[in-house]
């Protein structure tokens, strides 16, 4: 499946927020992500057409089984680029950032090549 950036940062910042809350509610998102409870609406309205994520009856996002494992990738991602920015000297801030943008400019295979010839 093919999603757009946006959509996976979405789906990182609900795995994210669900580890250390336990629970996501629509504020949570847009007060992690920085953005508007609409955007958050539209968002997870979107997810929910491509069965990533759906909003149940009590007001709780949660991530649908396909949903996970494409958080948990991107999530991967962003740890790896950002702590091996931190180690190359990058503050904390523009290594989160710029982890962001990398954690979505590169194909799985390459992901994949780069982790095991860090691990050498």
């Amino acid at each position: 499946m093919q999603i757009g950036k946006s959509s996976e940062d979405y789906l990182e910042a609900i795995l994210v927020i669900q580890q250390k809350k336990g629970y996501v509610r629509s504020v949570d998102i847009a007060h992690y992500m920085n953005v508007s409870k609409p955007s958050v609406t539209r968002a997870i309205h979107e997810l929910s057409k491509m069965a990533c994520a759906k909003k149940q009856e009590d007001g709780y996002i949660i991530l649908t089984d396909q949903g996970r494992m494409i958080a948990e990738q991107i999530y991967e991602r962003h740890c790896f680029f950002r702590k091996h920015l931190l180690a190359a000297g990058v503050d904390p801030e523009t290594a989160d950032q710029e982890a962001c943008s990398m954690e979505h400019g590169i194909s799985s295979e390459s992901f994949q090549k780069l982790k095991e010839a860090t691990e050498i």
